[in-house]
């Protein structure tokens, strides 16, 4: 197949309303060898609880360690790699409880990875933040930790979003991994939900495939519309994109 190349771009964006950004996210790319890995991670704080912009911090901080140590120190050795990713969810989670218990408050965030390594990917993902892969079609390779319960306001029976695994909420949690082969021209998107809130799938899939710009403009168009739909909550993506 030969070696994969791989180029990205994330930017993150505060919103139209609230004062403090709760997302954090990551994305860094390494020639090793004779191919490319690339880690790219969005983590949302958990809007309702307090210090969301810490927990998400905490989480993206967590990898950032993994990235230093362990993939720099075993970057050949998938059988320990993967699993040792895995388990920056159960780190993250220790520390954001410990936090949580030394401030007496609650707080929690998602975190979606996405982890190109020797022309596979790998995905590890707790919440409803999301990972999507786009080809000739888009296909969103995360499931939401989400249900939908009623809520009343002024008298109106609405429908409200909640979260069923997050980290820092309790002690087990239950994350969701796939994996697949990465190919030449694949293009990955990791997303809070302030994008897919606003902007729907084949649209994502439009504005990414049609348009003749660069990943960083790209990414500002898709927060740009987001912004211009009325989208009120933090808004982060990442675009990696696979090449020869």
């Amino acid at each position: 197949m030969g070696i994969l190349k791989i180029n990205s771009f994330g930017i993150t964006d505060m919103g139209t309303v609230k004062q403090v950004n709760q997302d954090s996210f990551v994305y860094k790319i390494v020639e090793a060898e004779n191919y490319y890995a690339g880690l790219f991670a969005v983590a949302d704080g958990v809007g309702g609880l307090e210090d969301g912009e810490v927990s998400s911090a905490i989480a993206i901080s967590t990898l950032n360690k993994w990235w230093n140590y362990d993939f720099r120190n075993f970057y050949n050795d998938r059988d320990s790699l993967i699993p040792s990713l895995i388990e920056c969810f159960s780190k993250c989670n220790a520390e954001i409880m410990e936090y949580s218990r030394q401030k007496g408050i609650r707080t929690a965030t998602t975190l979606s990875v996405l982890f190109i390594y020797k022309n596979s990917y790998y995905v590890i993902h707790i919440g409803d933040s999301r990972v999507y892969k786009i080809t000739r079609k888009i296909e969103r390779l995360t499931k939401d930790h989400s249900c939908f319960i009623d809520k009343i306001k002024d008298g109106i029976v609405y429908k409200k979003s909640v979260l069923t695994e997050c980290l820092g909420n309790k002690t087990e949690i239950n994350y969701y991994c796939t994996s697949g082969k990465v190919r030449k021209n694949d293009i990955f998107m990791v997303c809070s939900d302030g994008i897919y809130k606003k902007i729907g799938e084949n649209e994502i899939l439009e504005m990414v495939k049609t348009q003749e710009l660069d990943l960083s403009q790209i990414c500002q168009v898709i927060i740009d519309e987001a912004k211009e739909r009325g989208e009120r909550d933090n808004i982060t993506l990442i675009l990696a994109r696979v090449s020869k």
